[in-house]
């Protein structure tokens, strides 16, 4: 009787953490079933090595070089995914400020604003945008985009592909 109760008991262990860590598949991206992160109430995401792989072999490289990490352009904890495509080469530098520029801002705040910095760069001096015209005030909207005002007064929104994309003037 005893070895049985302990077997049950074993088992409920067993099944219980398996329960835990399960997950689901949404696209390319993996998803823990039942967590959240804390700030965002967003599901956690369960990094893929396959993923980070195949971005760096898009880039032309096998692993991350040196100076640099890989940065999700839309942070996992706010609803991006662990997608190649989102996922950018930042120096270390660059990502810390971004990281840091991230957990400063509203949690609420529209994630189609995220700039994309350059990741061919060898530079480890400038993004692809300066961040003084990328975060401003939004002035406006364009077809539901945010609206921006560059540093020579050019009205641009960030496009699904995380570029900017410059609205003419009729």
């Amino acid at each position: 009787m005893r070895f049985i109760l302990l077997l049950i008991l074993g088992l409920s262990l067993s099944w219980a953490a398996n329960a835990q860590s399960a997950t689901y598949k949404v696209g390319k991206t993996e998803y823990y079933t039942g967590k959240h992160y804390s700030t965002t109430g967003k599901p956690v995401v369960k990094r893929s090595q396959t993923n980070k792989k195949e971005f760096l072999k898009g880039k032309g490289y096998d692993e991350v070089p040196d100076g640099y990490e890989i940065d999700h352009i839309i942070p996992l904890s706010k609803g991006g995914t662990d997608d190649p495509s989102n996922m950018q080469l930042l120096t270390k530098e660059q990502h810390a400020k971004k990281t840091a520029r991230e957990k400063s801002m509203n949690s609420n705040s529209t994630y189609s604003t995220y700039p994309q910095y350059n990741s061919n760069s060898t530079s480890t001096s400038s993004p692809k945008y300066k961040s003084n015209s990328t975060f401003s005030m939004p002035s406006g909207s364009y077809n539901g985009k945010t609206i921006h005002t560059g540093s020579k007064g050019g009205k641009y929104y960030i496009n699904s592909n995380g570029n900017k994309t410059y609205i003419k003037k009729k």
